[in-house]
C-alpha cells in the first residue's frame, strides 16, 4: 500500500485539507498505515500535478484560508485500478523478535523489561481500539454517509485487536518462562549447596 492510494482512499469520501486527512489517519487507519503531516502535504501537492487531486482555496473568516483538495475522475480511476492490483507481500522486519532470536546472549532482566514494555504497549491498544477506535468509526460512517464500508473498516478493526490481543498473550507466555527459569529449582546441585552453607552458618 501506498500513501498516495491511502490518501486516494479518504478523498473517495469526501473533500479534505490536509490537516482533516492527518486526523482521518489518526482516528481511523493508524494501526495499520500512517503518516506525518509534512508526508501528507508533500504527497497531496504530487498527486495534484498528476491531475488525481483538484484544490481550491477556501477563505476563512478570522483564520488563514484553507486549501481543500477534492478527488478528480483520475484520482478514482488511479485509485480502483490500485484496488485491483495483485498484492504486494510484505517484507518482515521486527526489531523486538530479532531481540528475542539473539535473547540466550541479553541478560534476562534486560530480555524481561522489553517484553514487559512489549505487552503494556499492545494492552494499551486493545483498549484504545475499544474505547476509541469502536466510536470513530461509527461516527465517521454517520459523517460521511459511507455505512457500507464501515463493516469493512471494523474488518481491520478486527484484525488490529487480535493482533494486540496475540502479542500481549505471548510476550506474557514468555515472561512466565524466563521467570521459572530465574526460580531455583529443587533439584539444582549448587543451590542445594548454598541452601546446606547457610544452615551451617546459622549453626
Amino acid at each position: 500500500m501506498s500513501l498516495p492510494h491511502a490518501l486516494l482512499g479518504l478523498l473517495h469520501y469526501r473533500p479534505a485539507t490536509g490537516y482533516q486527512l492527518k486526523k482521518a489517519f489518526k482516528d481511523s487507519i493508524y494501526f495499520f498505515w500512517n503518516a506525518t503531516l509534512p508526508q501528507i502535504y508533500r504527497t497531496l501537492g504530487q498527486m495534484e500535478k498528476k491531475g488525481w487531486l483538484a484544490a481550491v482555496i477556501e477563505p476563512q473568516e478570522g483564520k488563514p484560508s484553507r486549501k481543500v483538495y477534492r478527488l478528480t475522475d483520475k484520482g478514482l480511476k488511479e485509485f480502483r485500478r490500485w484496488l485491483k492490483e495483485p498484492l504486494e507481500v510484505p517484507q518482515p522486519r521486527n526489531p523486538m523478535m530479532l531481540k528475542i532470536f539473539f535473547g540466550n546472549q541479553m541478560e534476562k532482566d534486560q530480555l524481561a523489561m522489553h517484553l514487559q514494555k512489549m505487552s503494556a504497549y499492545h494492552t494499551h491498544l486493545l483498549k484504545k481500539y475499544e474505547k476509541e477506535v469502536k466510536p470513530i468509526i461509527r461516527q465517521y460512517a454517520s459523517t460521511t454517509g459511507a455505512f457500507n464500508d464501515a463493516r469493512y473498516w471494523g474488518f481491520t478493526l478486527e484484525f488490529g485487536q487480535m493482533y494486540a490481543k496475540m502479542v500481549t498473550e505471548w510476550s506474557d507466555k514468555l515472561l512466565r518462562a524466563l521467570q521459572r527459569e530465574k526460580a531455583p529449582s529443587k533439584n539444582d546441585p549448587h543451590e542445594k549447596a548454598r541452601e546446606y552453607n547457610g544452615r551451617r552458618t546459622r549453626i
